[in-house]
């Protein structure tokens, strides 16, 4: 979705920025993109496990053209610790059930780190890497609330997981 007031923000942010520009409301644009309203919202919200062809029929109903783009990393830097108070900002709307406190991240690791894992987004993922090291996040895959993919996914990306063949 290509509008230079927006390119730069994240694409739910774009999605909810180009939906309110037309004055409709989620149902509308849910209606308009055969989706639900429910997904839009988690989209707007942050959430980052899109669907390639929902994003095109969000496109489409908004009459936005969807770029994806491979962009270079920047060069890595050290990460910096998070506080317990940054990290609960970040992951706090995974826990709409519980109000997570300093005390719940030392007490709870795993099971805070097992609803990051299956319903973070990716800076909520990362956030939490950050807090908690790769070594807490390999201990809450091993829980049973992870499904079989999800975990997969995680151990991959962790670097413990199978890996695709590399060619000839």
């Amino acid at each position: 979705m290509s509008d230079n007031n927006t390119t730069s923000a994240p694409i739910g942010t774009q999605i909810r920025l180009l939906r309110k520009a037309r004055g409709w409301a989620l149902a509308e644009l849910a209606r308009r993109a055969g989706t639900s309203a429910p997904t839009l919202h988690r989209y707007e919200s942050g959430w980052d496990r899109f669907e390639l062809d929902t994003l095109r029929r969000i496109a489409a109903a908004l009459d936005a053209r969807l770029e994806v783009r491979f962009v270079a990393p920047a060069p890595a830097t050290s990460p910096r610790p998070r506080s317990p108070q940054a990290l609960i900002q970040e992951i706090a709307p995974l826990f709409w059930d519980h109000d997570l406190t300093p005390r719940d991240l030392a007490r709870y690791r795993d099971w805070v780190l097992e609803r990051v894992l299956t319903m973070g987004g990716r800076s909520q993922v990362r956030a939490a890497r950050d807090y908690f090291g790769d070594d807490a996040m390999r201990s809450a895959l091993r829980r049973r609330g992870i499904d079989a993919r999800t975990r997969a996914y995680w151990q991959l990306i962790l670097g413990d997981g199978p890996r695709a063949p590399q060619g000839p």
